[in-house]
């Protein structure tokens, strides 16, 4: 079994995702690893986009010797894809790189997604503090892909690698035409279609064709119409997931790059709009960005919370916002929803939810969401 690692701050999951629907796509029996799952756990393990059952799920996992949540499921999956025999596996990391348990994979590639700034109690206050837990996953005479970084990550991307020996490039922006209907070509190839075509999910894109032409080179075979299926058959929950018959957007995001992200889309596609925000989130996540945002971009902000120890009681989310007259406060996500949608009843108005992926999962269990 192949192993691939992805390691970063934003948009590992979904280039996780496009590279095994690519892969599979191709043929080859793939295997996936992802964290947090949105909805149900099973979501973390899966084989051609087949989630784990909950007979192996619970099978396997009785069995692991491991501690911790994150690492149960990775020795799961582990086992999992070696009894199923999956030809390759892709493994995104947890919070950091150095320490992190699929660093210890012998992997036949390495993708970087953009880094930024997150979990700073455990990798550093820094960007460049960060970075450097980051791309200590990378490992001698291997190869390495890597999304567009700040100038100071790229620095140090490039110097690891020359003293690993990897081969590595890096996503060309200069080379991603997206035309009027939302349809791109990379490098001349495609034209490629997304289901979620929004902001940084090109470069996610981008950077999983990078990563399997550099398996190509490898020995796999993968061609431009596999690229192709892959890509457009990907769906990414929470990810600015757009909710056409309710008018609602669903995102993860949960920290200030991530927030920022978000921030563009808004402004950008659905400019024009009449919006509220609904948002909660975790304690330890830097979400201070919602403030910009509600001056901005929202006519009026409720502010929820969740149902875990680490989460943010709504009193105290409120506390970031400046304008306490646009604010109205929530028990939870289904009290939100409600108060939302009697806001907007009669209206014209986008619903906008963001903050936890835990959230996101909440609403999209509540809209009874299929995908």
């Amino acid at each position: 079994m192949d192993y691939i690692q992805i390691v970063g701050t934003k948009g590992k999951g979904s280039t996780s995702t496009y590279i095994a629907n690519i892969l599979s796509s191709a043929g080859y029996k793939t295997g996936l690893f992802v964290s947090p799952h949105v909805r149900v756990p099973n979501e973390r393990i899966s084989i051609n986009g087949r989630l784990i059952s909950n007979r192996d799920l619970n099978r396997l996992m009785k069995d692991t010797v491991e501690t911790g949540y994150f690492r149960q499921f990775f020795d799961t999956s582990l086992r999992y894809f070696a009894e199923k025999e999956v030809d390759i596996a892709v493994m995104e990391a947890g919070m950091g790189g150095r320490h992190d348990a699929t660093t210890r994979l012998p992997v036949k590639e390495l993708v970087i997604t953009s880094i930024g700034m997150d979990h700073m109690g455990v990798l550093g206050d820094t960007i460049e503090k960060i970075a450097v837990e980051k791309v200590a996953a990378m490992r001698m005479n291997c190869s390495t892909v890597s999304a567009p970084q700040q100038d100071q990550v790229r620095k140090l991307i490039e110097t690891t690698a020359l003293y690993r020996k990897n081969d590595l490039s890096f996503v060309d922006e200069d080379a991603l035409v997206i035309d009027k209907t939302g349809k791109f070509t990379y490098k001349g190839e495609g034209p490629f279609e997304l289901r979620n075509a929004t902001g940084k999910q090109y470069i996610n894109a981008c950077l999983a064709i990078e990563a399997v032409k550099v398996l190509a080179k490898e020995g796999y075979t993968i061609d431009e119409n596999h690229i192709r299926k892959g890509l457009k058959k990907t769906v990414l929950p929470a990810r600015q997931q757009y909710i056409k018959d309710s008018d609602i957007l669903v995102d993860g995001a949960h920290n200030v790059d991530s927030l920022k992200y978000l921030y563009e889309t808004l402004s950008g596609e659905y400019k024009g709009r009449r919006k509220v925000l609904i948002c909660s989130s975790m304690k330890d996540k830097d979400v201070s960005f919602f403030d910009t945002m509600a001056n901005d971009l929202f006519e009026h902000v409720f502010v929820s919370q969740m149902d875990y120890d680490r989460s943010f009681r709504a009193e105290e989310l409120a506390e970031l916002f400046t304008d306490k007259d646009k604010l109205t406060l929530c028990t939870g996500t289904e009290d939100a929803y409600k108060k939302a949608e009697a806001y907007r009843k009669g209206k014209e108005i986008m619903l906008v939810f963001t903050g936890s992926i835990y959230q996101a999962g909440e609403i999209l269990d509540l809209l009874d969401i299929k995908e």
